[in-house]
């Protein structure tokens, strides 16, 4: 097996969570938008060399593209995604864990996703990428159904990257929601630019105004109307002025009885003043402070 040295001062928070994300600023949503998105799937791919086979497929269900990866070999006992416990819990980067991913759509002029993320999904030996598309233009995205996505995954420990093509294909659509009405308060302003239901996700994008850093510290909590919150899939917030900030936030499917959304803004609070470590409770939650009057409600039906 090839090796190399790879040393590590700092470990990707990227591989562990997902949390606010380093994407590109969103484009401003135009007032006429597309009725849908095409869902897009792929068969699974493999590449094998240094003992390793890397497994994928991809889906795209109009948000974002997701990449589910499994790995086969005897060599590696450590996590695929995120860090390895040693046996005295000690946290360290185990040989044959995703260290990088490039993505690249090959249609005419290629198109490079910047900042793929990729997660564990609990299993040592299977990780999820996610690739956000919310920077896409719409002549982009329908690109996607004619275009063929290249991955190369690096793993540590091994020289050579590990390449899965997957060529894609449409296979349903994702649907545009009534857009709701602006919310503010003496000092933010949130509008509503975009609320896309794919099958596997929901996809809001939001214009903040407000001074920048502040804006940025908000957080968003989204339940439906029966009491379920959804789960993050990825964040991306990007200060594209110095008193706008836009929002790209991804979260899980919708339960099939949901007939609304509640966005619930909120201000995390410190254990002091306005920075350092967040005061939790006894569960261990951080506590939030929920702004009332910037809720959002987004009827789906």
């Amino acid at each position: 097996m090839k090796k190399m040295t790879t040393k590590l001062s700092v470990i990707l928070s990227a591989a562990v969570c997902l949390g606010a994300l380093g994407m590109p600023a969103l484009t401003q949503a135009a007032s006429v938008q597309t009725a849908a998105e095409a869902s897009l799937n792929t068969t699974k791919v493999a590449d094998s060399h240094d003992q390793l086979t890397l497994k994928g497929s991809a889906q795209f269900d109009g948000n974002y593209i997701k990449i589910d990866l499994s790995r086969e070999g005897s060599l590696f006992s450590g996590m695929l995604a995120g860090v390895t416990l040693n046996d005295k819990g000690e946290p360290y980067l185990a040989e044959g864990t995703i260290l990088a991913v490039d993505a690249k759509l090959t249609n005419s002029g290629g198109i490079d996703f910047k900042s793929p993320r990729w997660i564990s999904d609990g299993d040592a030996n299977k990780a999820v990428v996610v690739l956000q598309t919310g920077w896409l233009t719409e002549q982009q995205k329908a690109s996607l159904a004619s275009s063929e996505l290249s991955i190369h995954v690096k793993l540590n420990g091994i020289e050579d990257p590990y390449v899965l093509k997957f060529s894609l294909k449409q296979a349903g659509v994702a649907r545009n929601i009534q857009l709701p009405a602006l919310k503010k308060d003496n000092q933010f302003e949130i509008k509503t630019n975009r609320v896309a239901v794919g099958e596997t996700s929901v996809r809001i994008a939001l214009a903040v105004k407000g001074v920048a850093t502040q804006a940025q510290a908000l957080g968003y909590d989204i339940y439906d109307n029966l009491g379920n919150e959804l789960e993050y899939i990825a964040r991306e917030s990007v200060a594209t002025t110095h008193n706008t900030v836009s929002e790209d936030l991804l979260f899980e499917a919708l339960r099939p009885a949901a007939e609304y959304l509640i966005i619930r803004p909120y201000q995390a609070v410190f254990e002091k003043g306005t920075a350092g470590a967040y005061k939790v409770d006894a569960k261990g939650n951080v506590v939030k402070n929920y702004n009332k009057q910037l809720e959002i409600k987004i009827p789906l039906k």
